[in-house]
């Protein structure tokens, strides 16, 4: 009996593999894909000018000191300009003006180099776009004869940096 029942046990295993070795299978691809889209972003900056001597007879130069922070995506070509006016006002009632000029370098800031419209006149990005934050100095000039009989006091602008890409 013990033969009996190790051939019916063998036989079963073999249907049971039998079953196994006639299952199929198919195949198919899936496709996957993710799009990158294209961006900037620009902090905000500071510029502080040095206080300004009522005497003084130079121009005045500041810089934004590393606090411009402008992040591009891989293979951008960022493009820098503001429309924003360049001019401080200042204390009482915000009547009095200064204004300055604004450019890449101290020398490009005197003639007001940074443009004022995005269309074929922006500056190109002083970096390689990767995706990182870089800093952009940007310069800032106010002319002697502009600050002249001014009277003392906190003088402020609020400039909006754009980017295009």
């Amino acid at each position: 009996m013990n033969s009996k029942l190790t051939t019916l046990a063998v036989i079963a295993a073999a249907l049971s593999m039998n079953n196994t070795a006639m299952a199929t299978t198919a195949t198919g691809t899936m496709t996957v894909s993710a799009t990158m889209g294209e961006a900037c972003s620009v902090s905000s900056a500071t510029m502080t000018f040095p206080p300004i001597s009522p005497f003084a007879t130079d121009n005045i130069v500041a810089d934004t000191a590393g606090s411009l922070l402008i992040a591009c995506t891989a293979l951008t070509t960022p493009l820098i300009w503001s429309d924003s006016p360049r001019v401080l006002t200042g204390p009482g009632a915000g009547t009095a003006e200064i204004p300055f000029s604004l450019g890449q370098t101290t020398a490009t800031a005197l003639t007001d180099a940074l443009p004022i419209i995005s269309t074929g006149q922006a500056i190109a990005a002083p970096f390689v776009a990767n995706g990182t934050e870089q800093s952009v100095a940007l310069h800032g000039l106010i002319k002697a004869a502009d600050y002249s009989g001014k009277a003392p006091g906190l003088y402020t602008a609020s400039i909006t940096m754009n980017v295009n890409y």
